[in-house]
C-alpha cells in the first residue's frame, strides 16, 4: 500500500519539477489504456529514482476522482511527485510522494479536421540542450513545450518541432507520422519528443515503423497524421504550408479507432505493455536507471 503525502508548498514537483505526469483520455466512463499509462509512469519513477506507487492505490485516486466530477467524458490529468522537503535540491529520505488527481472537460475538436486535416506549423528546438536520460519521458519540467506554444504562429492547429541538426523531433502535444511509398512511419524519440502511449500502440499494432525525417524528406510524404493520448489520431491536411489528402490519414484514423474498441478485451499488464516494449528497444539510460528497470520488470540486467 502506498501512502501519499498531503501537497504543500515545499513540494518538489512545484519547485523543482521534480516528479511526472500522465494525461489520460476518460471515454464512456473508462480510462482508456489504463495499463499502458501505468507502465510509463512505472517506467518514469524508475528513471527518476522514484518509488514506484501501488498501482491499486493510484486507480483508487483516480476513480473517486471521477466520481466526484460526475463525469463520463473528461481528459484525467495525473501528477507524482517526490513530496515536500526542506529547501536544496537533495530529496529528503524516505521519499514520502504526492499524488494529484486533476479532472477537466475534452477539448472541443474542430468539425473540419476530418474533412480538411489540422494546419501544422514548423519551429525550432527550445529551451536549452536535452539530458538524454530524460528523453521521451513525462518528467514535469516542461518549458519547452512552453516556450514551443508560445511561439506558434497564427492560424496553425499544432507545430513540429526541429532540431540543430533539422531532424523532426515531432509536435509540441503530440507525436508526428507520416506516409512515404505506402508506409507509415514516425521519428525515434529524442529532445524535446514525448514516447507517446498512442504511438507506442501504432508502431506495435499498426505497423508504423521508426526512422528519421529531415525537413527535406517531408517533401516525399503523401500523408501525415499526429497523436496524442487526449485525441487520438489527427489527419494533418497542411504541413508547413503544403496541402496534403487527408484520405490515407483517415484511413489511419479509422485502424486506430478499431484498436480502441478493441481495448476493452485486452488484459495487458505493464510487462506485456506496447509502450514499455518499445521503449526497452530504445532506452538511452544510465547503469543506475537499467538496475531499478529491470529489477521493476523482472528481468536479468
Amino acid at each position: 500500500m502506498t501512502h501519499f503525502a498531503p501537497f504543500t508548498m515545499q513540494d518538489r514537483g512545484l519547485a523543482y519539477g521534480d516528479g511526472l505526469f500522465e494525461t489520460m483520455r476518460l471515454s464512456r466512463g473508462q480510462l482508456s489504456w489504463w495499463p499502458e499509462h501505468f507502465a510509463r509512469m512505472s517506467y518514469t519513477c524508475c528513471v527518476l529514482g522514484l518509488p514506484i506507487p501501488d498501482e491499486i492505490d493510484v486507480r483508487v485516486a483516480i476513480d473517486s476522482a471521477v466520481a466526484q466530477s460526475g463525469k463520463s467524458e473528461a481528459v484525467v490529468k495525473l501528477m507524482y511527485t517526490a513530496g515536500s522537503g526542506q529547501r536544496g535540491y537533495l530529496r529528503a529520505e524516505p521519499v514520502e510522494p504526492t499524488l494529484a488527481v486533476l479532472i477537466g472537460d475534452v477539448p472541443a475538436a474542430d468539425s473540419q479536421w476530418s474533412v480538411q486535416g489540422l494546419s501544422v506549423g514548423l519551429l525550432k528546438q527550445s529551451g536549452g540542450i536535452p539530458i538524454p536520460a530524460l528523453s521521451g519521458l513525462k518528467h514535469l519540467n516542461r518549458l519547452p513545450q512552453v516556450l514551443a506554444r508560445m511561439a506558434w504562429t497564427k492560424g496553425v492547429d499544432e507545430c513540429l518541432i526541429q532540431d540543430e541538426n533539422g531532424l523532426i523531433l515531432g509536435g509540441t502535444q503530440s507525436n508526428f507520422y507520416w506516409l512515404e511509398n505506402g508506409r507509415w512511419f514516425t521519428p525515434p524519440i529524442q529532445g524535446s519528443a514525448i514516447a507517446g502511449i498512442v504511438r507506442a500502440l501504432l508502431c506495435r499494432y499498426l505497423g508504423v515503423t521508426i526512422a528519421p525525417v529531415s525537413i527535406g524528406r517531408l517533401a516525399l510524404a503523401q500523408a501525415a497524421a499526429l497523436s496524442n493520448a487526449v485525441r487520438g489520431v489527427l489527419p494533418i491536411g497542411c504541413l508547413a504550408g503544403r496541402v496534403l489528402s487527408v484520405d490515407q490519414s483517415m484511413e489511419l484514423v479509422a485502424r486506430w479507432q478499431r484498436l480502441c474498441d478493441l481495448q476493452a478485451n485486452v488484459s495487458a499488464k505493464p510487462l506485456d505493455s506496447a509502450w514499455f516494449a518499445l521503449q526497452r528497444q530504445v532506452a538511452v539510460l544510465d547503469s543506475g536507471s537499467q538496475v531499478r528497470c529491470h529489477k521493476m520488470f523482472g528481468e536479468k540486467g
